[in-house]
């Protein structure tokens, strides 16, 4: 993905105009996994699937050790990406 199409991406998913990402590592997983999806590698139901398990999981462990879920969305969303890449085989 080119950073033309990078920054047209974040411009589009862009909700506060100060923050969209709060790194630049979370704007890539965000493109990599809009390109799987656009790529058919995955599509977009299965990528939320594996988030949704993600986000259920770690709400157990939180609720278990009491813990706080201060910042962690874009560490799930990575989680998510990595378990389905590797689920398909589509990186080794």
């Amino acid at each position: 993905m080119s950073s033309t199409a990078l920054s047209e991406l974040i411009e589009a998913a862009r909700l506060d105009p100060d923050h969209v990402f709060s790194a630049p590592w979370e704007a890539r997983a965000f493109a990599i996994a809009l390109q799987l999806s656009k790529s058919g590698h995955v599509t977009w139901d299965e990528f939320r699937d594996r988030l949704i398990a993600e986000v259920s999981a770690s709400d157990r462990i939180r609720a278990r050790d009491g813990t706080s879920d201060h910042g962690e969305y874009y560490d799930h969303f990575l989680h998510a990406l990595e378990r389905i890449v590797e689920e398909k085989k589509i990186a080794q």
